[in-house]
């Protein structure tokens, strides 16, 4: 194999300057995709990829640098080239850097979610916390890190289509983190910019985009399988688990793609399992194919999973929490229960008699007739008539002739007469509202009421409408921007996303919220609103949990206020069903104040098989229903459970175990090798003055740019055309798509400018501005290195020396006649994935002495941050200076072969015991196929099915030891440096 490149290199081809901004293996680690931006005066800015096979690519040698004198004031021009070269650089130290990394306080638990992930050899993590702890968070932390060390350029984010545009938001807001928004018509409408032969998703490099547009797997299969992602997220990862029957399963069938097409996997999910040991073992094969020894997934060892899952609750962090959460109160019941009134009782009594007689066995038992219409009269009478009307036109045509069409025929007859307005539970509503300060005016508090039902949605938003006196439109395009709006799982991507954003936006007419279970999974709603209703009682303690989360949940300002109405009738045989609603509200209250998920309570882990039992018990009269429940766990389910607690708690402790041991070895470090471990971190300036001079010193080479305005606190950026077109500012025509700069179209403020801020607290003031103003996009941003701006500056910062040049200044801080080498050396994997990235200077002296020191004391030795250009020079002639450069050449690759030893020794055990544990994950898994295979006959479907899988993971090992592991964690032989700037001795 010829040379490594690695981003951050120079190096020149098809005969033009270009740098390197990130390196994918092309196929094995023996070529490489390069891509590259342009640095010559022709092709500047312009983003390339050049294959190694085909394309000529040769390094900038440093012993062929051309030293340039600073001429700037103060060094200034040598002091951005360098401030760049630095910045490019990424990072390799073993530990996470939580400076600078976003808009937001980290705490100590979402600290270890990234460090798990980084301990991993590649990261592969299960966030499974509970709702409401901040997964986006721990999310945008993890892909900083991994972005920092050039393992995050290409990032795809699956969510839920109501979560698309808050993820987004989320993430820019609070890192700078620019996710394009990929739905149908923006694919759609991107296919006709390129070619027809080109692949979408190579397009753009950071992507969001629905499960439900991506799963359509005929139409994007082709395309998904020839991408490569450097990280995929799967939010609310639940859905992916494949269900009874994975091989027919769209989701699960992209997410198992997926996960054989990138390096890193994070999944989300505050409901990791179904009760299934089966469907949980295949969330973790997700992950790692070579975590569960079991080819069925259904044995396996906490051990076996604890690497890859991460599990915690309220309970856990509330004293590190703080004020981040606020202690939540429930109304209590018998303020917000009513009762019956006339015409309901005797519905209810009709209901009853329908009951009766399905115990008596009269009537066929089925749930939609046993307890099904009882479930939509609780919730209107719209819902009930409705739900009846449909069963007694199928009754009719199937059986004329069944008792069920004269008592069906009498509840109807009932229910007509009756609407949501009359009803006692509406009235309770009402007084609720009345009680909170609700009228529908601006001063209204913002409001989250839940329905079970889309018909009971349909009648209760106008008839509320109607009662305070308020204009209501049904229309979808209307819901966000009028007082009540109705969301429901029937409305498009862009409506719904609008009203969720618009009931999040202070300055909206949204008062209230009125929705289906389409917001009660995911949707963060707590920012303007912290009252919830639920108007009609789902049976299922995980819906309620899903549904409360949406307001208390990691940054509610206020006690979440939680309000269940409920109606209570006199009829006998439904008496005790009031019972065990009391008991379902409590049981979701107790799990609050618990480290349980909901979903272990009743043991059925599925909100629909909750409702079912709970209905199967409430015709049956059992009024210890819920406690039967819970006690009577089947073994899977709960054993299962104790398992995932185990993994949770191993998995902490084998975390704490590393940090402890990784301290006692630092001990034993040598001063120069920890010098090392924190040196690729290195910063001269801070980010508002890099942004500054950077800006301003390209500006005097462009004079028709705009300027750059600062205030004590805001910095004000107007991007000239060149920045603009590679941001992809909407306002720009170019037929060139920037797909590695783009930043997000709906994150553009009106003004066509970027607002900057070097305070976090401003900048968190700005994101609760714009969810009190306008929406979720903040207007302005915390100044991080991340932010595409600052990328684009640092690229093109670096081009102020010209090809094979480096600056060259003076100090008379150094002895005279003395030369210091500045270097920035890199170790790469056989795929270029940077391993060890070391800054450092060699200097020589009178004599030949020579000393190698890393570079942030070298420059502090040399007082850099004080220089002035005083127009003195050195006496050594240039001929001996390159002699000098050839020998602090040698020295500084020297230099970085011992760092690579050392790192190889350090990384060598993990990557043993990885290769050990797929051993024997291997011997484990190979068993129990040898041993189905010997019970069947040579020839025959099943066998060829267990040979093939056989087969197909042998290959898998192959390939990750020899090829995953050699491409990322085998260095090449030969390291890389490159000279960034000399600075020699003066009197």
């Amino acid at each position: 194999m010829g040379s490594v490149f690695t981003p951050g290199m120079r190096v020149v081809c098809r005969d033009a300057e270009w740098l390197v901004s990130r390196v994918d293996a092309a196929g094995s680690y023996q070529h490489q995709i390069v891509f590259c931006t342009g640095v010559d005066d022709l092709n500047r800015g312009h983003e390339a990829a050049f294959l190694t096979q085909l394309d000529q690519i040769k390094e900038v040698n440093p012993r062929e640098t051309a030293l340039v004198r600073d001429e700037s004031n103060g060094y200034s021009r040598s002091r951005l080239f360098l401030e760049a070269q630095l910045r490019q650089m990424p990072l390799t130290d073993p530990a996470p850097n939580f400076e600078d990394m976003g808009a937001f306080t980290p705490m100590e638990y979402q600290k270890k979610a990234v460090h798990r992930a980084l301990r991993q050899l590649r990261p592969r993590l299960l966030l499974a916390d509970q709702v409401g702890l901040g997964k986006t968070i721990e999310v945008g932390m993890i892909l900083s890190e991994l972005i920092r060390r050039g393992q995050g350029n290409r990032i795809l984010v699956l969510a839920k289509k109501s979560m698309l545009s808050q993820f987004q938001a989320e993430l820019w807001n609070r890192f700078a983190l620019p996710l394009v928004r990929m739905d149908s018509d923006a694919l759609s409408r991107l296919q006709l910019k390129i070619p027809a032969s080109k692949n979408p998703f190579e397009v753009y490099q950071r992507i969001i985009i629905s499960i439900d547009t991506l799963k359509d797997i005929g139409r994007y299969a082709h395309f998904l399988e020839n991408t490569r992602w450097d990280v995929v997220v799967i939010d609310e990862a639940h859905n992916v688990s494949g269900g009874s029957n994975p091989e027919r399963h769209l989701s699960y069938r992209l997410a198992r793609r997926l996960s054989r097409r990138t390096n890193s996997m994070l999944l989300t999910t505050a409901t990791p399992h179904n009760g299934k040991r089966e469907t949980f073992g295949r969330l973790i094969s997700l992950l790692d194919p070579s975590a569960v020894p079991d080819p069925k997934l259904q044995e396996y060892e906490a051990k076996d999973i604890a690497p890859f899952f991460l599990m915690r609750f309220k309970e856990d962090v509330k004293t590190e929490a703080g004020r981040n959460f606020s202690e939540r109160q429930v109304v209590p019941l018998e303020q917000t229960t009513a009762h019956a009134n006339e015409a309901e009782e005797g519905v209810y009594q009709q209901l009853a008699h329908i009951r009766q007689r399905v115990l008596d066995k009269e009537i066929e038992s089925q749930a939609i007739v046993s307890w099904g219409m009882y479930k939509a009269f609780l919730s209107s009478p719209e819902a009930c008539f409705s739900t009846a009307s449909k069963r007694l036109a199928h009754i009719k045509r199937q059986d004329p002739g069944s008792p069920e069409v004269e008592e069906l025929a009498l509840l109807t007859r009932q229910l007509e007469q009756m609407t949501i307005s009359d009803s006692a539970r509406f009235k309770a509503l009402v007084h609720e509202l009345e009680a909170m300060g609700w009228d529908g005016t601006a001063n209204s508090p913002r409001l989250l009421m839940f329905t079970e039902s889309r018909v009971t949605q349909q009648a209760l938003a106008p008839a509320l409408a109607h009662y305070f006196k308020i204009k209501f439109s049904d229309n979808e395009q209307d819901q966000a921007k009028q007082t009540i709006a109705a969301i429901h799982g029937g409305m498009s991507d862009s409506a719904l996303a609008a009203s969720v954003e618009s009931f999040g936006t202070g300055t909206s007419d949204v008062r209230l919220l009125l929705a289906t279970d389409v917001a009660s999974e995911g949707v963060n709603l707590h920012h303007q609103c912290h009252h919830i209703i639920h108007y009609d009682l789902p049976w299922s303690i995980i819906t309620l949990i899903q549904r409360n989360g949406r307001i208390d949940r990691f940054g509610q300002k206020y006690p979440p206020i939680i309000r269940y109405l409920m109606v209570e009738s006199r009829e006998g045989l439904l008496e005790g069903d009031s019972e065990i609603f009391q008991r379902l509200v409590d049981k979701v209250e107790e799990i609050n104040r618990s480290t349980r998920t909901g979903e272990s309570v009743l043991k059925l882990y599925d909100a629909k098989r909750e409702e079912e039992s709970i209905g199967e018990g409430i015709v049956r009269g059992d009024g210890e229903l819920l406690h039967k429940l819970e006690v009577d766990s089947s073994g899977e389910a709960g054993g299962l459970e104790s398992l995932l607690q185990e993994a949770s708690h191993q998995g902490h402790d084998d975390f704490l175990d590393m940090l402890l041991g990784e301290s006692d070895e630092e001990s034993n470090i040598d001063d120069e090798y920890r010098g090392v471990q924190d040196n690729s971190c290195i910063r001269l300036l801070s980010n508002a003055q890099f942004l500054e001079d950077g800006y301003r010193t390209l500006q005097a080479e462009n004079r028709d740019w705009p300027g750059l305005e600062k205030t004590s606190q805001q910095m004000i950026f107007t991007p000239p055309r060149e920045v603009a077109r590679r941001l992809g500012a909407p306002w720009v025509d170019s037929e060139m798509v920037y797909g590695a700069s783009a930043i997000p179209e709906e994150a553009w403020p009106a003004e066509k400018q970027l607002f900057f801020t070097e305070s976090p607290k401003r900048a968190n003031a700005a994101i609760q501005a714009a969810l009190a103003q306008k929406g979720q996009w903040s207007r302005e941003l915390l100044l991080t290195e991340q932010h595409p701006v600052m990328k684009w500056l640092s690229e093109r910062l670096m081009m102020l020396q010209a090809r094979g040049e480096a600056p060259l200044i003076s100090s008379p801080w150094l002895e005279p006649g003395e030369l210091l080498f500045c270097f920035i050396g890199q170790v790469s994997s056989r795929a270029g994935t940077p391993l060890i990235v070391d800054p450092h200077a060699v200097s020589f002296r009178k004599g030949g002495k020579f000393r190698i020191r890393p570079l942030k004391e070298a420059l502090a030795e040399v007082k850099f941050d004080h220089l002035t250009n005083t127009g003195k020079r050195g006496e050594l002639p240039e001929h001996m200076m390159k002699s000098f450069l050839d020998s602090a050449v040698n020295q500084s690759l020297y230099h970085l072969k011992q760092i690579r030893d050392r790192r190889r020794a350090e990384i060598w055990p993990r990557v043993e015991e990885e290769t050990k544990r797929l051993d024997d994950w291997f011997a484990r898994w190979a068993t129990r196929i040898d041993d189905q295979l010997a019970g069947l006959p040579q020839e025959g479907k099943r066998t060829t099915q267990l040979r093939n899988k056989r087969e197909e993971m042998e290959k898998y090992l192959e390939d990750r030891k020899e090829h995953w592991m050699g491409a990322h964690y085998r260095a090449t032989d030969e390291p890389n440096t490159r000279l960034v700037m000399v600075v020699e001795g003066v009197n």
